[in-house]
């Protein structure tokens, strides 16, 4: 009966979790169909036709189509994304925030706040350009200073409310909030993606072929994910005796195959896209011939285009591994702790070679990024889908499943070991304490 009593009680609090993120899930999405105040609806859906690629479109799908309708989310949760990733590399760049990040839970109090100081600033810098967009292509009904003000705090309001939302969800339901904001806004996308491509078969636009074609691509490069996230170099290490050398036990140090996680590929989107719409923006208003080449140059799927998404996906690879992963401070840590890679000496020499592998790790990491990057957009241009479908929606969606899956396993876990331990009967107990030791 207490056994029955304690799993019934961890099936109700994780059911009470589940229930809480659809619920903060579906505020998200209801927020994301409240417009600015002051938006000329009928114009702004003629724009909205016009830009469907580019910067627009990319930036689109992560809002959950709120920036195509633009609601007081538009702008998402990127601020406060863009000042997590600022703050994290100055974190290991300049010395005072580096003490605040080792001195536990006090330290991450603090930069938790200078992140959302640093937050309203990016936000209210992004809801610039936002506005001089809608007052320039005339969406606006009366584009007074007073517009400016209301518009740009809207906007940064719905992104602190988004940010505090995903808190609530990282502290009572499951999984991390921010991401589950994000992975909500990008499969809010897919229905109406599914919808179009369906369309274009029955119309005869698209062949069977090719539908077929597209749906095994976007499994394959899905099954890569899900490997290559999992995939892991593990380094042997030994923890040799005082006593007897022969009962060392033995260890492996973990690393991952894509260490920077979906850092790189956002920010070398964001990098290339930025510039990419600049030029069509002048391209558009001078008609000039040298801009309007320049702009098919780096359209996606043009070959300089895959240049600058493959070199930004590089140097932010190598950026933000290097400053989350300090090999030579690991192999310190193993010599305090008596730890060692058999063959290789303590300290400096350790660092090396794991320094080394790290490298190489790296160096293939960033070729599964790429590829999983680049693969979907090429077929995007071959195939002509009238939407937007990257790579690195797709890679943040498979993590974040991934993550949710491992965090519900972990919620489930205390109560399946709870009733092997809570056994009554006494041979019962010797044999789970012999299972522990």
């Amino acid at each position: 009966m207490k056994e029955m009593a304690n799993n019934k009680m961890g099936l109700r609090d994780v059911r009470s979790r589940v229930l809480f993120l659809l619920f903060a899930i579906m505020i998200f999405r209801l927020g994301s169909h409240v417009p600015l105040p002051g938006i000329d609806h009928s114009k702004l859906a003629a724009f909205v036709a016009q830009s469907k690629g580019g910067l627009f479109g990319f930036l689109n799908v992560f809002s959950g189509g709120s920036l195509s309708r633009m609601s007081v989310f538009t702008l998402s949760v990127s601020p406060y994304i863009s000042a997590s990733i600022v703050m994290n590399l100055l974190s290991y760049a300049l010395p005072p925030l580096e003490q605040l990040r080792k001195e536990g839970g006090r330290g991450k109090r603090t930069l938790t706040k200078y992140t959302r100081i640093l937050a309203l600033f990016v936000a209210i810098v992004q809801s610039i350009p936002v506005t001089k967009m809608l007052v320039s292509n005339s969406i606006v009904l009366n584009p007074s200073p007073l517009f400016f003000v209301v518009t740009a705090t809207t906007l940064a309001t719905g992104t602190f409310f988004l940010v505090w939302l995903g808190e609530q969800i990282t502290e009572r339901g499951i999984g991390n909030g921010i991401s589950m904001i994000i992975f909500a806004g990008i499969t809010s996308r897919f229905p109406d993606g599914a919808a179009q491509l369906f369309a274009l078969v029955r119309s005869g636009e698209m062949n069977i072929l090719v539908f077929a074609t597209v749906i095994a691509a976007i499994a394959l490069v899905t099954a890569g994910v899900i490997y290559c996230e999992k995939a892991q170099r593990q380094i042997k290490l030994t923890h040799p005796s005082r006593h007897q050398v022969r009962a060392a036990g033995m260890h492996a140090l973990p690393l991952k195959l894509n260490m920077a996680g979906v850092v790189p590929p956002i920010f070398a989107s964001m990098l290339v896209f930025t510039p990419i719409t600049i030029i069509n923006m002048f391209a558009r208003s001078s008609g000039s011939y040298n801009l309007q080449m320049l702009m098919r140059a780096v359209s996606p799927g043009q070959p300089f285009y895959i240049m600058l998404m493959i070199a930004g996906i590089a140097v932010f690879s190598f950026i933000y591994t290097s400053t989350m992963f300090n090999p030579y401070e690991i192999s310190e840590n193993l010599k305090k702790g008596g730890v060692i890679v058999p063959g290789l000496r303590p300290g400096q020499h350790t660092g090396k070679y794991i320094d080394d592998v790290m490298k190489r790790i790296t160096l293939a990491g960033i070729v599964y990024l790429s590829f999983v990057v680049l693969v979907p957009e090429i077929f995007v241009r071959l195939w002509h889908i009238p939407f937007y479908f990257g790579g690195t929606s797709l890679l943040i969606v498979v993590v974040v499943v991934m993550d949710f899956m491992s965090q519900l396993q972990a919620h489930l876990l205390p109560d399946k070991y709870a009733g092997l331990m809570d056994k009554p009967s006494k041979t019962g107990v010797k044999k789970n304490l012999q299972l522990f030791r």
